[in-house]
């Protein structure tokens, strides 16, 4: 994928958008400076580790398949599963060379009259 930080940014939030999931800047940031690190061509999926703070802590990382580099972390799965169905899209959608009607009037939307 060749997709630039702040279209990356800007896809993600969208996709997020459709799904109920709101990411913060910050988080949004940091998962398109990871992206790139971890190229592939699997499917994002969605591990659970023991997180070392806090008793029974756990952490969900949005990862693709055996690498252990993730593009994003959280304490929650629905978020964490979000991300994953996220970046799944977007790179499906990268690949047929088609924006969805409803992405692209989510990018550019029309002036009001």
């Amino acid at each position: 994928m060749t997709i630039e930080s702040n279209a990356l940014q800007s896809r993600l939030r969208v996709l997020l958008g459709l799904q109920g999931a709101v990411l913060t800047d910050e988080e949004l940031s940091h998962t398109a400076d990871c992206y790139p690190q971890c190229q592939g061509t699997g499917r994002w999926d969605v591990r659970q580790y023991v997180r070392r703070t806090g008793l029974g802590a756990r952490e969900y990382r949005v990862v693709r398949g055996s690498s252990a580099q993730d593009v994003y972390r959280s304490p929650e799965r629905a978020r964490a599963d979000a991300v994953g169905a996220a970046l799944n899209e977007l790179e499906a959608e990268e690949r047929s060379g088609i924006v969805p009607a409803t992405l692209e009037e989510e990018l550019w939307p029309k002036k009001r009259r």
